[in-house]
């Protein structure tokens, strides 16, 4: 009798436990994680791993923490798009998500892009060559920070079955634990 009871527990928890514990990630992004663009951007995708619920959002903000207005959030199954009024600047961003999973869960996650479109200069703005004294001077005066190699902001890209995976061994051990209790008892 109790091998069927361990049996059919096992058989059930194998059976549900993914769609019970499970959790939508962020699949993919445009602009990837790390990315820089280096052409007009105004529209922003990201595609989670499972259906996410219409009242799910996302903001963009720069690198000083001021928010980018996102206008026309459209949510399609597991897809959701906003776009900008106007191309966004050059410069490093963050995209802060907040999504309800089909399962209810509210989840959030954030990535970071920078935007590099190169700068066309008109013919106004082309000055002639600094003397050697004025780009001396120049440089004297550009923050070390300048020169500093950029961190980049790593998106936590864990597969959604692994922490189901873990509490399902947990369960068996406890389960299996408790059996063999209760037959050394006899």
């Amino acid at each position: 009798m109790i091998k069927k009871l361990f049996l059919f527990t096992f058989i059930f928890f194998l059976a549900f436990v993914n769609n019970a514990l499970a959790h939508t990630g962020l699949e993919s992004s445009s602009p990837q994680n790390g990315a820089i663009v280096k052409e007009e951007l105004q529209e922003i995708t990201l595609t989670f791993e499972s259906k996410i619920e219409q009242n799910s959002t996302f903001e963009i903000q720069n690198l000083n923490g001021d928010s980018i207005p996102v206008k026309n959030i459209s949510i399609t199954e597991n897809k959701m798009v906003g776009s900008f009024s106007n191309p966004l600047e050059n410069g490093k961003y963050q995209a802060k998500w907040k999504i309800i999973g089909a399962d209810g869960h509210p989840i959030d996650g954030d990535f970071s892009f920078s935007v590099d479109m190169p700068v066309t200069e008109t013919p106004a703005e082309v000055q002639k060559e600094p003397k050697k004294e004025d780009a001396k001077q120049v440089e004297e005066n550009i923050p070390k920070t300048a020169n500093e190699p950029k961190e980049e902001i790593e998106q936590n890209k864990l597969p959604s079955y692994i922490i189901p995976s873990i509490i399902g061994v947990l369960i068996v051990i406890v389960v299996g634990s408790f059996i063999w209790v209760m037959r050394r008892k006899k």
